[in-house]
C-alpha cells in the first residue's frame, strides 16, 4: 500500500463515512490556541483553496458541525491527534509545535482527497525530538534569502524542526571585510529575518561557524594570516584542493581564542536559540606548523581538546549549548569528559553501509550526541540517491540504538558547491521520514511517496527516474577539480583512477533516465515543473564532463565543438544557479570552466 503521508504517522485508522467541505466550512482556532497558530490556520486555508477550490473563513472560539477545529490539550504532550468524520474535523495537539505538525498532516490529506475527506483517526508523535538539516553556505554557493525561506517552508511541511547554515567567511563580519569583499555574504538583516521566519514555523535556526579548521578565506587575508597554523599560506594562489585541505587556526597564538570569541559574540545574538555549533572538524594542519613545538610537547590531542574545551566553556558561561563535529574527538572519546556536560557531539558518517563504531564509542563516553548522515550530493551533479537513502536509514537506526537525541542531515558543497540544493530535496525528505518515524520503509515505497507528495507527481515515478540518473559520473567533479589543480604527474595519476571505457554505457543510462524524467512532466502541477528543466541541465552536466574525461585520456587534439558545448552548457547552468543563489563563488568556478574550454581549443595546452 502506498504511503499516504510523509513522514508516515504512527497510527492511522480508516473509518466509515467522509467529511465534505462546503462554502460554510470554517477553520476555527479554539480557546487555548496561541496567537501564532493563526499562521497554521492560514496554511490550511490556502491548502483548501488550492486543493478543494473553496475558501473557508477563519474564526476563533468554539467550532460548529462541519468546521475544522484546531485545539490544544497539554495532556497530549508532544503528540497530536486528527479526527475526520461526517460532522467535521478536529486537530488536537499538546503544544503549539504539535499543532503546526498536525496541520501539515491535514494538508497532505487534503492534497490527496480534495473536498471530500474520508473519515480517519490519526495519532502521531516524533521518534527523535531534534530533526535537523544542515546546509553548506560557504564553499561557493550562498542561497538567496527568498530561496532560504522556500527551504524553511519545506522543512516545516515535513516536520524538520532544526536548521543550520554552515558559515566560514560568508557572513558580513564587521572586521573581516577582506575575507568577504569578493563574495556575497549573508547579512545581519538576512539572519534576523530568516530566524523570525523559521521560528514562526517551529524551526530552530542554529548558528554554525567554523572556529578551528576550514578557515581558508579568513586565514588567507593580510588581516588574519598571522593566526594561521601554516606560515606564508596566504601567499599560495587559490585552488579548490588547497583551500579545502588547509587553513587551521594556530592555537599556540595567544590571540586566537579571543579572535574566535569575538566572532561568536557578533554572530550569536542574531539567533534566538541557545545552541551554537563551533564545528571544529578536519583540523588537518594542527601541530604541523607554528604550533608544532606545542604538539611535540603536549600532543595533538591536548591542543585540539584545549581549544574546543575553551570555546565550549565560553558558550556555556553565556547560557548556550555548544555543539561540535565529532570526527576528531572520536579518536580519543575519553576526552569528551573534559568538555562541559552541556556539549553536544555531532557525529557524522556518510557511507551507505555506515558502521556504528563512532556513535557507539561517543555514546560510551557519556556525551550527548546527534547522528549526522548526509544527502550524498557534494561533488556530484546528481545526488547519490541510493547512497543517501541507505546512509540516512542506517544512521537513524544507530541514533535510536545508542540513544542519540537528534539527527542532523548534512548537505555539503565541497569544491565550488556545483550540486544544486533543489536536487537534494529527496535526501531532506528521507531524513524527515526516518527521524520522525523509525519504522523502516523500503526505498521504492519511499521514493514513490517523495514523487507524489513532495513533487505532486501523480504518476509516482519521478524519483525512480532521478535515481536512475545518479551514479553515472565517470569523470566526476572531484577528478575534474583535482586534475586542473594538479601537475602533470598528478593528472596522470588521477586519470589512471578512472575507467573511461564506462562512459558510453554511463551516458546512455543518463539519457534514458532523463527521458523517463521528461515523461513525468504532464503529471506534475504547474508550480512544480522546475525540476524538469533542472534535471535536463544536470543530465547535460554529467554527459559533458564524461566526454571531457574521455578527451583528456586521448591525444588531446583541439576540439572546439566540445569547447563550445561546454560554454553553452555553462550559460544554462548559470541560469539555474541564479534562480536560487547569489553570485558568491561563481568567479572562481567560471575561471575553472574557462580553463577547460581553453584547453579543449588548444590554447592552454600550448602555454603549458
Amino acid at each position: 500500500m502506498a504511503m499516504e503521508f510523509l513522514p508516515q504517522p504512527k497510527r492511522v485508522e480508516s473509518r466509515s463515512g467522509a467529511m465534505t467541505l462546503t462554502p460554510h466550512t470554517r477553520i476555527v482556532l479554539c480557546p487555548g490556541t496561541a496567537p501564532e497558530a493563526l499562521l497554521y490556520a492560514q496554511m490550511l486555508q490556502n491548502a483548501i483553496r488550492d486543493q478543494a477550490g473553496l475558501c473557508p473563513a477563519l474564526g476563533r472560539g468554539e467550532a460548529f458541525s462541519g468546521d475544522i477545529a484546531l485545539r490544544v490539550d497539554s495532556t497530549l504532550a508532544d503528540r497530536y491527534t486528527l479526527t475526520v468524520g461526517s460532522e467535521g474535523a478536529t486537530l488536537c495537539a499538546g503544544t503549539d509545535e504539535g499543532l503546526c505538525n498536525g496541520v501539515q498532516t491535514l494538508i497532505q490529506y487534503l492534497e490527496r482527497h480534495g473536498a471530500v475527506l474520508p473519515s480517519v483517526f490519526i495519532e502521531d508523535w516524533p521518534d527523535l525530538a531534534n530533526r535537523g538539516y544542515y546546509l553548506d553556505c560557504s564553499r561557493g554557493r550562498v542561497p538567496t534569502l527568498d530561496y532560504l525561506k522556500r527551504v524553511a517552508d519545506l522543512l516545516c511541511r515535513y516536520k524538520v524542526n532544526q536548521w543550520q547554515l554552515y558559515i566560514e567567511h560568508t557572513y558580513l563580519f564587521r572586521d573581516l571585510s577582506e575575507a568577504w569583499r569578493d563574495d556575497s555574504p549573508l547579512t545581519a538583516d538576512d539572519i534576523l529575518e530568516l530566524d523570525a521566519y523559521c521560528a514562526a514555523r517551529h524551526i530552530e535556526l542554529v548558528p554554525s561557524l567554523s572556529s578551528f579548521g576550514h578557515m581558508y578565506k579568513i586565514l588567507s587575508t593580510k588581516t588574519c594570516c598571522d593566526l594561521c597554523e601554516l606560515p606564508d599560506s596566504e601567499k599560495i594562489p587559490f585552488s579548490y584542493t588547497y583551500a579545502g585541505a588547509h587553513h587551521t587556526l594556530n592555537v599556540s597564538n595567544p590571540d586566537v581564542l579571543d579572535f574566535v570569541k569575538k566572532l561568536i559574540d557578533e554572530y550569536r545574538p542574531l539567533f534566538r536559540t541557545n545552541k551554537f555549533n563551533i564545528c571544529a572538524d578536519e583540523t588537518f594542519d594542527l601541530g604541523k606548523g607554528r604550533s608544532k613545538h606545542l604538539a611535540d610537547e603536549l600532543g595533538e590531542k591536548a591542543l585540539y581538546v584545549s581549544h574546543v574545551k575553551a570555546l565550549c566553556e565560553y558558550l556555556v558561561s553565556q547560557g548556550c549549548i555548544p555543539m561540535f563535529w565529532g570526527d576528531i574527538m572520536w579518536r580519543f572519546p575519553q576526552s569528551c569528559a573534559e568538555l562541559p556536560k552541556e556539549t553536544i557531539c555531532l557525529n557524522w558518517g556518510y557511507l551507505p553501509n555506515q558502521r556504528e563504531n563512532e556513535i557507539r564509542d561517543i555514546a560510551a563516553s557519556g556525551i550527548t550526541q546527534y547522528a549526522c548522515p548526509g544527502v550524498c550530493a557534494w561533488n556530484q551533479w546528481v545526488p547519490l540517491y541510493r547512497y543517501a537513502y541507505s546512509n540516512i536509514r542506517l544512521m537513524c537506526h544507530h541514533a535510536h540504538k545508542y540513544k542519540a537525541i537528534g539527527l542532523l542531515n548534512t548537505d555539503w558543497g565541497d569544491y565550488a558547491h556545483i550540486n544544486d540544493p533543489r536536487l537534494t530535496i529527496p535526501g531532506i525528505l528521507y531524513g524527515a521520514a526516518f527521524s520522525w518515524n523509525a519504522e523502516p520503509v523500503e526505498a521504492d515505497e519511499l521514493n514513490e511517496a517523495v514523487s507524489r507528495i513532495g513533487y505532486g507527481d501523480t504518476s509516482g515515478k519521478l524519483m525512480a527516474a532521478l535515481t536512475e540518473m545518479s551514479d553515472h559520473e565517470v569523470f566526476d567533479w572531484r577528478h575534474v577539480v583535482n586534475w586542473m589543480d594538479g601537475d602533470e604527474a598528478r593528472r596522470a595519476e588521477l586519470l589512471a583512477e578512472v575507467d573511461m571505457t564506462k562512459v558510453p554505457e554511463a551516458n546512455a543510462a543518463v539519457k534514458e533516465a532523463l527521458s523517463q524524467v521528461l515523461t513525468c512532466a504532464p503529471f506534475l502541477p504547474a508550480g512544480k515543473k522546475e525540476i524538469i528543466s533542472l534535471a535536463s541541465v544536470t543530465a547535460e552536466s554529467v554527459l559533458l564532463w564524461n566526454e571531457i574525461g574521455v578527451w583528456l585520456t586521448g591525444p588531446r587534439t583541439e576540439n572546439p565543438a566540445l569547447a563550445a558545448r561546454l560554454e553553452h552548457w555553462y550559460a544554462l547552468y548559470l541560469n539555474q544557479w541564479r534562480q536560487i543563489s547569489r553570485e558568491s563563488g561563481l568567479p572562481n568556478l567560471t575561471r575553472l570552466i574557462v580553463r577547460y574550454a581553453d584547453l579543449l581549443r588548444g590554447r592552454q595546452m600550448q602555454a603549458e
